[in-house]
């Protein structure tokens, strides 16, 4: 029995990589939100103008990585949730459903930072979840810092909605950190994550959210799975003050590397985002790997060969690190 699991996990990975079942990685856990019957959220013309400055911007971006973007448009599906796949290394999928485009917590903004959330599962790098796919939270963190700079179309409207809404102490930290131009894309993405968590908190499994309620417990791991919905406000908020000026968009930080959740591949991650202060990933859900780390758990497998491969498979396991 010792050696047929062994040799039963090795198939799996290498017919798993094969046939491409490499994961559907979705912005919010699975929900039957789609049975509320509620109004409000965005336009279908919304929906389409979000999805065609992706394409436009992330097009010619996915192909340099010799991948092709397909951004699958499902207005008419009631499915509130969103994905990104990748069933080979050259074919790239998000499917963006309307079902969340049409709750009343989704702005066009927060819209456009779900498709950045997916987008990050693809090119945000560490920490991974799976051979291809950066986590959740470093998918929430890219969405507002590399990405909400690319595609936010310019709107004073929405500049000044946003820069409305802010507590005081948020607007100043943006002002702080960011040069004037950028500022508006600060304030705009944290107003943007904040509806998000609103969607999240609809959920029910968590206490409202709130600009000034941080987060404040403290992992010993990294937490791959969905954040609570305020520990996903508070990657909207840091990646915001963070911004995209640190972020280099021909580099998907540890993928090059053998083990993408490693020391090597976590400083090449800090060398392109905010190790420390009001821009660093937050706590809630990140744990930097270092002397103080708690040792990774034995594989259970007791073969390397097959422990490797799960671990190419999917590196958020135990013993990965």
């Amino acid at each position: 029995m010792k050696l047929f699991i062994p040799i039963l996990l090795a198939g799996m990975v290498i017919t798993s990589t094969a046939f491409g079942f490499s994961g559907e990685k979705t912005f919010m856990p699975n929900n039957d939100l789609n049975l509320q019957k509620l109004g409000g959220g965005i336009t279908e013309a919304q929906f389409n103008a979000v999805l065609d400055r992706v394409e436009a911007k992330y097009g010619s971006m996915v192909s340099d990585f010799g991948a092709k973007l397909t951004i699958n448009r499902r207005w008419s599906d009631d499915t509130v949730n969103a994905s990104a796949e990748q069933p080979t290394p050259t074919s790239w999928r998000l499917n963006m459903y309307g079902g969340l485009a049409r709750r009343p917590e989704v702005t066009e903004d927060g819209f456009a930072m779900v498709v950045c959330h997916e987008l990050g599962h693809h090119l945000a790098g560490f920490p991974y979840v799976q051979d291809w796919a950066a986590n959740e939270g470093q998918s929430d963190m890219y969405a507002t810092s590399a990405c909400a700079s690319e595609i936010f179309a310019e709107s004073l409207e929405l500049d000044a909605a946003a820069s409305n809404e802010l507590p005081d102490s948020l607007r100043q930290k943006c002002d702080d950190m960011h040069p004037a131009g950028d500022r508006e894309i600060c304030y705009r993405g944290i107003v943007a994550g904040k509806s998000l968590a609103d969607l999240l908190g609809a959920l029910g499994n968590s206490d409202p959210v709130g600009y000034d309620t941080p987060d404040t417990s403290v992992v010993s791991r990294t937490n791959h799975k969905h954040p609570a919905a305020q520990c996903r406000l508070d990657s909207y908020v840091a990646g915001a003050l963070c911004g995209a000026s640190k972020w280099d968009y021909a580099l998907i930080p540890g993928k090059s590397l053998p083990s993408r959740n490693s020391k090597e591949a976590q400083a090449e991650a800090f060398d392109h985002s905010c190790e420390n202060g009001d821009g660093a990933r937050p706590k809630c859900w990140f744990a930097a790997i270092d002397e103080n780390a708690p040792p990774a758990e034995e594989c259970p497998y007791g073969n390397p060969m097959v422990c490797e491969m799960m671990c190419q498979l999917d590196p958020s396991q135990p013993w990965c690190d």
